[in-house]
């Protein structure tokens, strides 16, 4: 038996405000987007304020798909039709980098001076050790950690025997070891949302660089949040 406006047969969820969802309607997936990290930064940096071909938050650079796959900023919500079933966030941090020569801020691509590469352990800890992340929607704060708490749950996996070789993860390659809500965040179209990263004190990115060249002191993150999305072709 169906319930009303649902044919009979198709699966649904109840959701613990007793409203019913078709999952006909809904995909299993993933929305995510970016920020940029500057050696000693000190301001709150806050994924999804910028949307699709807007600025990177804490850069200049403007987002591509592969820094976020939502058209608007987070401040104005899903877009019209969307909704989303968020059942946990994972931290990635996407890579280490220098800006162009010449330049004082990072691009996407590599050359004219602008190298990217892996993170490695004591950069990952600087940033860790003192930046604090909370999650809040529709202004209300939801779930609050720092990185690690958020383990990436996917990623590179590489064995090597080169010399000095080092790769570092925010945890292991496991979806299964992500967070994971039994009581997942509802979110719907219009209502504002942002993961904040809040350093309690300036984070040192120093990193060398792979090529022998100046010290990469930027540092990409991008916040995940997975669950079930009902959206619109965008």
């Amino acid at each position: 038996m169906g319930f009303v406006g649902v044919a009979p047969g198709t699966t649904t969820l109840s959701l613990p405000d007793g409203s019913t969802i078709a999952l006909a309607d809904w995909i299993d997936d993933k929305l995510y987007g970016s920020i940029q990290f500057n050696n000693g930064q000190q301001a709150p940096l806050e994924a999804f304020s910028n949307g699709r071909s807007q600025p990177i938050p804490g850069g200049q650079r403007v987002q591509t798909r592969v820094d976020t796959n939502i058209p608007r900023n987070g401040d104005s919500g899903l877009p019209k039709d969307w909704e989303m079933l968020v059942y946990g966030w994972g931290i990635k941090y996407t890579r280490v980098e220098r800006a162009p020569t010449g330049a004082t801020q990072p691009v996407l691509a590599d050359g004219s001076g602008a190298l990217s590469n892996p993170i490695i352990l004591s950069t990952m800890f600087n940033i860790d050790r003192v930046v604090f992340f909370q999650y809040e929607y529709n202004g209300k704060q939801y779930s609050q950690g720092v990185p690690q708490d958020y383990p990436q749950g996917h990623g590179f996996n590489v064995f090597s025997t080169n010399t000095s070789f080092e790769l570092a993860q925010n945890g292991v390659p496991s979806p299964r070891d992500r967070v994971a809500l039994v009581l997942p965040v509802h979110e719907r179209e219009n209502l504002g949302y942002k993961g904040v990263f809040q350093p309690e004190a300036a984070p040192v990115i120093s990193q060398a660089a792979s090529d022998g060249g100046t010290a990469l002191t930027f540092c990409d993150l991008k916040l995940y949040k997975y669950g079930l999305i009902k959206r619109t072709v965008v």
